[in-house]
């Protein structure tokens, strides 16, 4: 028999009826982003918004940075509308009033401490601490992970616990996006695939307020990624990846809250499975090598990806495609019986470990290099604090010297046009070469030492991060530069 001709302009029609409301949201919110974005990296240049080069930044040439903003902009100004719009989402949506404002503030504070750290640069500890406050005022507003669905068991209250898990899941997501942002086009496009199945799933259990929120954010990065995307013309700055974590993190914890169902509680988990397991690793590989937790690295998968020979735009895809099968394998278990979210779950798990072995986590040199890390982390942060205090181009070097000497580096020359500042003995050695780590402006370091010293991934990481802290205190001088040259 011959299918209805009708029936699809039909369903098409009742689609576009019955969630029309979504669609324009969805639609105009990436429209604004998509408009906006171009005025906003125009605004970003002549105000000095610019992430520069230098370190472990790929980039060239400075990027406009704290492009997040457009994007919240976009969002927030989206549910301001949608509660006056007089509807039946806008009425859903006020009966939530209270939790939607508590997400709005909190992320907005998450924001606040992005645009200091991305102007000015923020503590990591520092940074942690005010993540802890933001959460634990989160946790006031009645954003608790109060119990946990296991299927085949049952819900089963947390009591004492809750405090402890609802910082874990809103400090742990919020850090797993500000991992994840170390690729063009990277944290912004897991973030719609995470906004976007979350309102699916949202849509279809009539959580509205889940739904707008989440429809408003994926349509607002749908956007934003057409600027984003490598090569990037803006970054989301630790503004927007640290503002998506909290978003992400408060909306999905009060929808499984409120929903009680396995559904509202894994979808969450799989559509950030990426940035999860990129900071599980993370924290894994640092402990191992005593490093610090908040301490920089080029070990992130995407980093793995890319010295397997993958584009920036190749590995951001391959990661996309990974996060949709996580989303995809949790979605069927979700629909069908327990047993087959037991297999679901341990099948992800079995690609997550293949994937580990493949990249290359696995091994690891044992507690020899862990102590060899421990000394160099511990120079590097006394490195760091002298640089901060740095007045003069010659505290600058001494700053730099208090690492080179641990690290084995032979010499130091800190260059402006044609003035030098040196530390150390050049001595040419036949194995020698040279790090070129640019600074601010045309302020330039030259790093000589063995060739497996300066190419060493964990000393390149730590000078770079230096680095960027040395940038930071030269700009915020007066232009001065000895005119003698010295040795």
């Amino acid at each position: 028999m011959l299918a209805d001709s009708s029936a699809v302009p039909d369903a098409l029609t009742v689609l576009l009826t019955q969630y029309k409301s979504y669609i324009v949201l969805f639609c105009v919110a990436a429209a604004c982003t998509y408009l906006g974005t171009p005025i906003y990296i125009r605004l970003a240049v002549s105000r000095g918004w610019l992430d520069r080069p230098g370190g472990r930044k790929a980039h060239d040439s400075p990027v406009p940075t704290m492009g997040g903003l457009v994007v919240f902009l976009t969002v927030f100004t989206g549910i301001a509308v949608t509660l006056a719009w007089g509807n039946r989402v806008s009425a859903m949506l006020r009966d939530e009033w209270w939790h939607v404002t508590g997400a709005v503030v909190c992320t907005l504070a998450m924001i606040a401490i992005g645009v200091v750290d991305d102007l000015r640069g923020v503590r990591a500890k520092l940074k942690l601490l005010a993540q802890i406050a933001v959460a634990l005022a989160a946790y006031g507003a009645g954003f608790a992970v109060e119990r946990i669905t296991i299927p085949g068991i049952g819900t089963t209250a947390l009591g004492g616990w809750s405090v402890l898990l609802t910082l874990v899941w809103i400090v742990g997501i919020t850090n797993a996006v500000n991992f994840t942002d170390g690729l063009d086009g990277l944290a912004a496009g897991v973030c719609f695939l995470a906004a976007g199945v979350n309102a699916g799933v949202a849509i279809w259990l009539g959580n509205y307020y889940m739904a707008v929120m989440m429809i408003l954010l994926a349509g607002a990065l749908l956007g934003f990624l057409r600027w984003n995307f490598h090569p990037a013309r803006v970054f989301l700055g630790d503004a927007g990846s640290q503002g998506l974590g909290m978003f992400l993190a408060l909306c999905s914890l009060h929808s499984a809250q409120k929903a009680h169902t396995a559904v509202m509680i894994l979808v969450p988990l799989a559509a950030l499975g990426y940035p999860i397991m990129d900071m599980l690793l993370a924290v894994g590989r640092r402990t191992l090598r005593g490093q610090p937790l908040f301490a920089s690295d080029r070990d992130h998968i995407h980093h793995r990806l890319l010295a397997r020979g993958h584009s920036p735009s190749q590995t951001a895809i391959l990661i996309y495609a990974a996060s949709i099968i996580i989303i995809a394998a949790c979605l069927v278990a979700m629909t069908v019986n327990h047993p087959i979210v037991g297999i679901a779950v341990g099948a992800v798990l079995m690609l997550a470990l293949f994937s580990v072995r493949v990249l290359g986590y696995i091994e690891w040199g044992g507690w020899a290099e862990r102590e060899e890390t421990k000394l160099l982390h511990a120079a590097a942060n006394l490195a760091r604090l002298r640089l901060r205090n740095a007045r003069t181009p010659d505290d600058v070097l001494r700053g730099f010297s208090v690492f080179a000497e641990e690290a084995g580096f032979d010499s130091l020359v800190l260059q402006r046009g044609d003035n030098e500042l040196s530390w150390g003995s050049r001595n040419g050695a036949p194995d020698s070469s040279r790090l070129k780590l640019p600074l601010a402006a045309d302020w330039l370091l030259n790093v000589d030492g063995p060739s497996e010293t300066v190419s060493d991934a964990d000393r390149r990481s730590l000078i770079d991060d230096l680095g960027r802290t040395a940038a930071r205190t030269i700009q915020s001088w007066p232009d001065a530069m000895p005119k003698s040259k010295s040795g």
